[in-house]
């Protein structure tokens, strides 16, 4: 097997070996997900008794279960219709309908049920099947350990979150960096390279370990987890790096998420402004359409499309991890020893293959391949769970003593480089102003 990096050498006579811990981190990422669906239904359940609750304040009786679904039907009835008479552009989905026990519970007690208030708090503080499996993984190896027998299943299981990567292809398209607009590429650009450039430098500076740097510069710099595992392999990433970098992207998150709107307004921010904001400084992308939703739609239109460009720049961030922590120490030492690197090879060599993959998924999707229906498989299905069962394993080979050693200072640099990068990001797009920013549909 491969040493601290997350790549793996897979082969027909060790598959017995890793069999039961790859059988294990399929188990653990079933249930994390069966977890994040649970959990997402009572969210989804939670705004539906509100708006309940809300109309009968106001003084409109709940309605008995069979005239509440009646209306349901009748309303995505007509909807449907206005589709099918060409009136509205999109197939209408049906509307979140609550289960009949817990519709009669709400209407006995005039009560939000508790579950449906937890689902809420889980989505807001983004404790989903990713947060589950890494700090679930965690508890497990360092409370009762992990017996010797899943070790090198658990391991194997790392690199599984690649195909899921590739797969994020197919929600993203070519077309979409032409509506941000020259200015709004050059501010994606100008932020992730920062990033990932400064955390780079201070890291090296600051004796980091070259896998916790690189994840976290990547993680930060972009778009989360796609980054970091984009340039795991060439850092030779361990799991604790990821525990840090995703640690450090969520926390951001949820902080900007229940700032953020307010500090727009409070700055007086379009709508669009807003939107290019939270697009390029908030990390983690469910917390990214959270903020922007919360400030409204103009604002989620920009938004997504700075999310869908700064994705975009993952080649970008990957090759500066090859320049940074392969060919400039070994150009240094190539120097010392009298000897000439070939650049270009060490990156043909170092580059990961599955990145390639990832712009094959976004040709095919800009040349329509994909149908919706397909999409959700690929994204419900497919995409989470090879990250599923690969973050298993990463939370399983996350040590206590690997943190400890590692220490606080990543933490530090990634959150104040976030920090930095949030109030730099703020001024330039109050700066480039609405226009600018504005998604023209």
């Amino acid at each position: 097997m491969a040493g601290g990096g997350i790549g793996v050498d897979f082969s027909l006579k060790s598959l017995p070996k890793m069999l039961p811990g790859l059988l294990l981190c399929v188990m653990l990422g079933w249930l994390a997900l069966q977890w994040d669906e649970m959990t997402s239904v009572w969210a989804s359940n939670q705004k539906e008794a509100a708006v309940i609750l809300k109309a009968e304040k106001e003084g409109k009786p709940i309605l008995p279960f069979a005239e509440y679904m009646a209306k349901k039907d009748e309303s995505f009835k007509a909807k449907m219709k206005e589709f099918e008479e060409g009136k509205a552009k999109q197939k209408p989905r049906r509307s979140t309908v609550l289960p009949k026990e817990d519709y009669e519970q709400l209407a006995l007690t005039k009560e939000m049920p508790f579950k449906y208030t937890v689902g809420e708090r889980v989505l807001q503080f983004q404790l989903t099947y990713v947060a589950v499996l890494l700090l679930g993984g965690m508890f497990v190896r360092n409370t009762i350990g992990l017996p010797k027998i899943f070790q090198a299943g658990t391991i194997a299981a790392r690199p599984i979150i690649k195909p899921g990567i590739v797969i994020l292809g197919a929600f993203y398209l070519w077309s979409d960096v032409l509506k941000v607009g020259a200015f709004g590429l050059a501010l994606v650009i100008a932020f992730v390279m920062g990033t990932q450039i400064l955390i780079s430098y201070w890291g090296r500076k600051s004796n980091i370990d070259d896998g916790l740097a690189g994840v976290m510069g990547a993680g930060v710099g972009v778009c989360g987890v796609s980054a970091a595992v984009a340039a795991a392999p060439v850092v030779n990433a361990k799991p604790r790096d990821f525990f840090y970098a995703i640690g450090t992207i969520l926390l951001f998150g949820t902080l900007c998420l229940f700032t953020f709107p307010y500090i727009g307004q409070a700055l007086g921010m379009s709508q669009p402004v807003f939107g290019a904001w939270v697009g390029t400084a908030i990390l983690n992308t469910a917390q990214l359409v959270a903020a922007a939703s919360w400030y409204g739609h103009e604002a989620l239109l920009t938004a997504n499309i700075i999310n869908i460009v700064r994705v975009g720049f993952i080649p970008l961030v990957v090759i500066w991890a090859i320049y940074f922590y392969v060919i400039k120490p070994a150009t240094a030492a190539g120097k010392a020893a009298g000897q000439k690197l070939n650049a270009w090879q060490v990156i043909k060599d170092k580059f990961p293959v599955f990145i390639l993959g990832f712009f094959v998924m976004v040709t095919l999707n800009e040349m329509g391949v994909f149908s919706t229906e397909q999409k959700n498989i690929l994204g419900r299905e497919l995409l989470k769970v090879f990250f599923a069962i690969g973050f298993a394993g990463v939370g399983l080979n996350i040590a206590f003593e690997d943190l400890r050693k590692a220490g606080g200072k990543a933490f530090v640099i990634g959150f104040t480089a976030a920090t930095a990068k949030a109030v730099l990001a703020a001024v330039a797009v109050i700066l480039l102003g609405t226009e600018v920013f504005q998604v023209k549909q």
